[in-house]
């Protein structure tokens, strides 16, 4: 059964291109837990599409704020990276195309998107590994140093 309209991120007529933020606070890493595929159930860093007319640097900070509550500034583009996930059949179920930013947390108080969804502040050393996707656990391990030197800033 193909699901697909032109604005559809599930089976996407064209790769969506997004942000994800790794924001920095004196609490640690802001993460939240997925409420939705791709990576249902697992803890990430929060993103999401660009909207028409939107710069990346206003969709990390209107992103964080909506998925976390959380006003942040963005720092600067860390890595840019493709996240394509095919079905049991080999269709493209979803194509995003990543810009990941650095980003300083303004604010503490988190609040979670929907109901279903989680969001925590995590000390670096205390992540919840066995709870991330791989991807995510080599993008926070790439930039580490810079994930430390903002900490130390605060």
């Amino acid at each position: 059964m193909m699901v697909s309209h032109v604005n559809s991120r599930r089976y996407p007529s064209h790769p969506i291109p997004g942000v994800g933020a790794i924001v920095i606070g004196p609490a640690g890493l802001l993460l939240v837990r997925r409420d939705k595929e791709p990576g249902k159930g697992l803890w990430s860093i929060p993103g999401g599409a660009v909207e028409l007319a939107e710069t990346q640097n206003d969709a990390v900070v209107r992103e964080v704020m909506e998925e976390t509550g959380v006003q942040c500034v963005v720092q600067e583009l860390v890595s840019t990276a493709d996240l394509v996930t095919l079905d049991s059949e080999g269709r493209v179920e979803y194509h995003y195309l990543l810009n990941h930013y650095l980003a300083r947390g303004l604010t503490m108080e988190t609040r979670p998107e929907t109901p279903a969804a989680e969001v925590a502040w995590f000390p670096l050393d205390s992540l919840p590994l066995g709870e991330m996707p791989m991807r995510i656990l080599d993008l926070l391990e790439s930039v580490h140093e810079k994930m430390l030197s903002l900490t130390s800033s605060d």
